[in-house]
């Protein structure tokens, strides 16, 4: 199943497939005054119209309120909990992916139908990245007590923990062709950065190494492009094709900039310092447009 988008991100994430909108009159009693437009999240819909958002309980506080609009039933539902949340749609689900204190996190599992909450887990550690490929859950955390980057592979409601290595943060995960792939980035400079490529189980298949520190990962063709996020730095200046049978790379220079979409056709990035738009061409491998945004 090809990778859906995060319905939010953090700063230097990709924006998806859904949008932010702005929630229903009738959608319940929560009430926001301009003092407390800080603590809440942005408003989302799903591919049901349903809404999400959370609101943290007071600032500088680790407590969540989740809340949930049931479209169909303009019902508005909430759930405590723990940690920032970070949300991301799936063809049959929403997951919640809530960071908690660093060391621990948890992931819940929502329907979309009628949102409802079907399953949680806790895992070690701070968390990086989710996916799913059919029924299997794909959560990356990096344990800092350990120096472990972990992949947390979730299958017929069970966990199973794979440890991936040492001295580095599992970026992304990428679920194409039957194989996961896992974007390493160092925990501070240097190496590694990587590409592992893994079976469904989490039996390493093989590793590609990189001159970029990576940050997202996407599908495009037959190859993984790579987006450069630079931990220690900040920067975000170059993107890799990489072919995971032949090994080939390419690398090219773009904008500073956050990614917006990316889809098989071309890549989005937004400069926000200058407002400026850019569209990157996967074929011509270059930037073929660029507009200012209000």
């Amino acid at each position: 199943m090809a990778k859906m988008e995060q319905l939010t991100t953090r700063a230097a994430d990709k924006m998806g497939l859904v949008h932010a909108s702005q929630i229903p009159a009738s959608a319940g009693s929560v009430v926001r005054n301009a003092e407390e437009d800080g603590l809440y999240s942005k408003i989302l819909m799903d591919s049901q119209k349903n809404y999400w958002f959370a609101k943290q309980n007071e600032e500088g506080s680790t407590s969540y309120k989740l809340f949930i609009f049931d479209h169909h039933h303009g019902i508005l539902k909430s759930h405590a909990i723990e940690g920032q949340p970070n949300f991301y749609e799936f063809e049959s689900c929403v997951v919640v992916a809530c960071e908690g204190d660093g060391s621990k996190g948890s992931v819940l599992l929502f329907s979309k139908t009628e949102p409802e909450l079907l399953k949680e887990w806790k895992v070690n550690g701070f968390l990086w990245e989710v996916e799913m490929d059919g029924d299997c859950l794909y959560i990356s955390t990096y344990i800092a007590e350990e120096n472990q980057a972990v992949l947390y592979i979730i299958t017929d409601g069970k966990k199973k923990r794979v440890n991936l290595g040492s001295n580095f943060a599992p970026t992304d995960i990428l679920a194409a062709n039957g194989r996961i792939h896992v974007s390493c980035a160092p925990v501070l400079s240097g190496d590694p950065k990587k590409i592992m490529v893994l079976s469904s189980k989490g039996k390493l298949l093989s590793e590609h190494k990189l001159s970029i520190s990576p940050r997202a990962i996407y599908e495009v063709g037959d190859e993984i492009m790579i987006y450069e996020l630079d931990l220690a730095t900040g920067k975000s200046e170059k993107i890799v094709y990489l072919n995971t049978e032949t090994g080939e790379q390419k690398e090219h220079s773009i904008p500073h900039s956050q990614v917006v979409e990316c889809t098989c056709q071309s890549l989005s990035l937004i400069q926000p310092d200058s407002n400026t738009l850019f569209t990157w061409d996967h074929h011509n491998r270059k930037i073929v447009e660029s507009r200012k945004v209000v």
